[in-house]
């Protein structure tokens, strides 16, 4: 199997980073993987972000159970959007795939079997634009295989190539323009989410977020995402210590340990699974989920 690095975006959160790093631990093909961290810089008027960034500095040095690591430490703080795509860039330069997380990410001892499973299965089908770990905690009776397809992204731990990556765009006048008032609708999962309102804000400079930014054009290039049944990941950031974050009330909390599964082959998006998640949704409308995930 070809192994696709891995990009760890770090900043202030050294109990959050130690819990990521040991989860990653337990992953056997660390020891075929290439690590890349990088550490944005802390605020200059801050003394205790100061101290926290330096403590995650501290703990970034002593990882060495990947194949091999570079850490990229920054002098000044860049903030979450600039950090992740200017980080994504770096090693997109370098390589041709990449997977992503950032430090609030726990993820299952099987998370770098499956994800690096389905970049070189998918990598061929150019419909295909991104992997992800992290899935809604919806209730499934049934299903042919372990993962399916869908237009929407999820960022909690993800992956991608580099011949889709380079065609993101971070205007967020042109999608304001490109997208009609029924691209508006399936974008916002029939308005069960406030998806297009993250545009709307960052055009407003009211927010200043990226993940949307590569949803949307995901989304106008009609492409896929995968996204398993049953999470590889989870988040543990939700407890105010980050950039976007609120109570992690009902958020999934049980990792996917299946080390065998089985991945779609019908490339279409699943829309059995989009209307389960559009029910979800609506039935979280305005709570908490709604809040954190509107601001990606």
């Amino acid at each position: 199997m070809k192994y696709a690095p891995v990009v760890l975006i770090v900043y202030n959160r050294p109990k959050h980073l130690l819990k990521t790093l040991n989860s990653l631990k337990k992953n056997p093909e660390c020891k075929y993987t290439d690590l890349f961290i990088f550490s944005d810089g802390f605020k200059n008027d801050n003394d205790q972000d100061q101290k926290k960034v330096l403590k995650v500095r501290k703990l970034i040095r002593k990882v060495n159970f990947f194949r091999k690591k570079k850490i990229i430490e920054k002098k000044e703080n860049l903030g979450l959007k600039k950090i992740i795509i200017d980080s994504i860039n770096y090693v997109m330069n370098k390589k041709s795939k990449v997977i992503v997380l950032e430090d609030d990410i726990i993820v299952s001892k099987f998370f770098l079997n499956f994800m690096n499973t389905a970049l070189n299965k998918y990598r061929p089908i150019k419909k295909i634009w991104h992997i992800s770990a992290w899935n809604y905690s919806i209730s499934v009776k049934s299903s042919d295989s372990d993962a399916f397809f869908i237009k929407n992204m999820n960022c909690w731990g993800w992956g991608t190539w580099k011949n889709r990556w380079k065609k993101i765009k971070i205007n967020p006048k042109f999608f304001e323009k490109k997208f009609t008032k029924k691209d508006k609708y399936l974008f916002n999962l029939n308005n069960s989410f406030e998806n297009f309102s993250q545009i709307t804000r960052n055009a407003e400079k009211k927010i200043s977020t990226w993940a949307i930014f590569w949803n949307a054009t995901i989304f106008l290039n009609n492409g896929l995402c995968l996204n398993p049944v049953k999470s590889f990941t989870i988040n543990i950031g939700q407890d105010a210590s980050g950039t976007n974050t609120v109570n992690p009330q009902l958020l999934n909390n049980r990792l996917n340990n299946k080390k065998k599964f089985k991945l779609p082959t019908n490339i279409i998006e699943d829309l059995g699974m989009r209307k389960e998640i559009i029910n979800y949704l609506r039935r979280k409308k305005d709570n908490f989920l709604n809040k954190i995930l509107r601001n990606f």
